[in-house]
């Protein structure tokens, strides 16, 4: 049976949603405080390991704040979203499991664009190579965690169950996200930005697979961490 269609000032309510939770407000607010650093513009992404995180923590404390009020607003919890701990065990399996895959996608895009496309190609990801003293590489890791694991997992599951009831559907939701993900990643360089596009395919998938966030936030979470700390050690042995 058909499902009835939403009338449009919800749809454009959800739209509206989606952008305050995209990232747009929050990391522009997070951009506020930066004067006081004596930083102008984003430079600070790629030169000071510090700064970066401030800014990763900050921006995903104003990202849950939003989230929160959104929520509240509407009357739904955490848990509509899947943030829920039955079959936690199987669910944290299942996203450790994914980790070997996140791997082998970095592996092979990044084998593409050094042999096909090797303008674009980047040996090191900018945002990590001025992590320089064991306390940098664990707030670092920290704030990764926390900015990439949580806060853009609970993004995803957001927009994406805005798009299943107001926007066409999950399927649709999933590609234009993921295609925004991978954008919102531009400071990594244009493999960055593919890899991010097809890992927020990747967490958006086993999301909907699934139906519940654990998954995807241990995935994203262990494989940021696991990247992090073998950057950190591989160049320190070179």
């Amino acid at each position: 049976m058909e499902l009835p269609r939403k009338p449009w000032i919800d749809r454009i309510q959800a739209v509206v949603e989606i952008l305050l939770l995209s990232g747009l407000v929050s990391g522009f607010c997070a951009t506020l405080p930066l004067p006081l650093f004596h930083i102008g513009g984003m430079d600070f992404l790629l030169k000071n390991s510090k700064i970066l995180s401030f800014y990763l923590l900050l921006e995903s404390g104003i990202t849950f704040f939003i989230l929160a009020v959104v929520l509240k607003l509407h009357r739904e919890t955490l848990d509509s979203l899947g943030l829920r701990w039955e079959s936690w065990k199987r669910n944290v399996a299942i996203g450790l499991g994914l980790v070997p895959l996140l791997f082998l996608i970095n592996a092979i895009v990044a084998l593409v664009f050094k042999v096909y496309l090797p303008r674009f190609y980047t040996e090191q990801n900018p945002l990590i190579q001025n992590v320089q003293t064991p306390q940098q590489l664990a707030l670092f890791v920290f704030s990764a965690i926390v900015a990439g694991g949580i806060k853009e997992e609970l993004q995803r599951a957001f927009i994406l169950n805005r798009f299943r009831t107001y926007l066409g559907g999950a399927g649709a939701g999933l590609v234009i996200w993921s295609l925004a993900f991978g954008a919102g990643h531009y400071v990594q360089g244009v493999p960055g930005v593919v890899i991010a596009a097809l890992y927020g395919f990747v967490f958006g998938t086993i999301y909907l697979l699934s139906g519940s966030l654990i998954a995807p936030i241990v995935a994203h979470g262990a494989y940021d961490s696991l990247a992090i700390l073998a950057y950190w050690f591989f160049s320190r042995a070179n």
